[in-house]
């Protein structure tokens, strides 16, 4: 059954639109008010121009996950060519996890990842409430003094001091964003997508935890099994994702997939590598954004946090 939304700035039905694969938006489809002369809409291009942004306007979008936010547009018509009619349910039956084909874990950008990453600039992945949010559940699921590995780690393990762990290893390709990483004991350069085997020993980690790049592994399967191999038996995997991306370096099947059908995927990883119990799940939405964060003033939401975790059985 199609969904019906009506903007809830002038009333008018909101047509669907396909999410374009090179946009950060998350999920397949959204919804936006179309309607020229409404109020939101019209009122828009005054208000950016006073603040210096000259032919933009904005119309109401409702994204995956329901949240109502602004839609940058340049013109009148822009984006309208985009508007799926009769073919939004076709669309969404294609899109499916009953099965994986070999163009689900295809990128647009194929090139080396080790040289890409090293050559693109730091991501925030997430705002500083989402990022706090990841901070307390990482301290309720590792238990103190864990021996953590930090899979495709970044410049922040997003580590407490609390848990006050007996060692962190991060293992990543930027090596720029480790070396900046002050949490980490041990810094490994690899990369997954060209090796899935991971260089440690069996039972060597307490946990593992992996920060907002689960969208980027082309073996997900094969890398879930190495980590419950590392893991001690009733260790933890923790996954956490947002609905922040490298476009280029994204799977297809996550850009195609809207944000609960992706933690859906991520169920799917654990249950194909047999070797974990699924132990729990966590999802926050919907929070204010920080007002010290650069999208304050767009009255988007925080960044969503999603986590789900599993246990190697004892």
């Amino acid at each position: 059954m199609k969904k019906v939304y009506t903007c809830p700035h002038c009333g008018s039905p909101m047509d669907p639109i396909e999410t374009p694969l090179d946009s950060t938006w998350g999920g397949e489809i959204h919804y936006v008010c179309f309607n020229d002369e409404c109020k939101y809409f019209k009122q828009s291009w005054d208000l950016l121009d006073q603040q210096g942004v000259m032919r933009t306007g904005y119309r109401c979008r409702i994204d995956a996950r329901g949240a109502c936010g602004p839609l940058a547009v340049w013109s009148v018509d822009a984006l309208k060519d985009m508007i799926l009619r009769d073919d939004l349910e076709e669309t969404q039956e294609r899109h499916t996890l009953d099965y994986f084909e070999t163009e689900d874990f295809a990128r647009d950008d194929e090139s080396d990842d080790e040289t890409f990453y090293n050559e693109s600039p730091f991501l925030v992945q997430m705002d500083h409430l989402a990022q706090s949010t990841l901070e307390d559940l990482y301290v309720r699921l590792i238990p103190k003094g864990s021996r953590i590995l930090d899979l495709m780690a970044g410049p922040d393990s997003h580590l407490r001091d609390d848990i006050a762990p007996d060692r962190v290893v991060g293992l990543g390709l930027n090596r720029a964003e480790i070396e900046q990483n002050e949490a980490l004991t041990t810094r490994v350069i690899h990369d997954l997508n060209a090796d899935p085997t991971l260089p440690f020993e069996d039972g060597e980690f307490d946990a593992v935890i992996n920060t907002s790049s689960i969208e980027y592994i082309i073996r997900p399967v094969e890398v879930f099994r190495e980590v419950s191999r590392v893991l001690k038996p009733g260790g933890v995997f923790i996954v956490v994702f947002s609905n922040r991306m490298f476009p280029p370096k994204a799977v297809n099947i996550w850009k195609r997939t809207n944000e609960s059908d992706r933690v859906e995927l991520v169920k799917k990883y654990f249950a194909l590598a047999d070797g974990f119990s699924m132990a729990g799940s966590f999802e926050s939405t919907g929070k204010p954004r920080p007002e010290d964060d650069q999208y304050y003033s767009l009255g988007i939401p925080s960044d969503p946090v999603y986590a789900l975790w599993g246990t190697v059985p004892k």
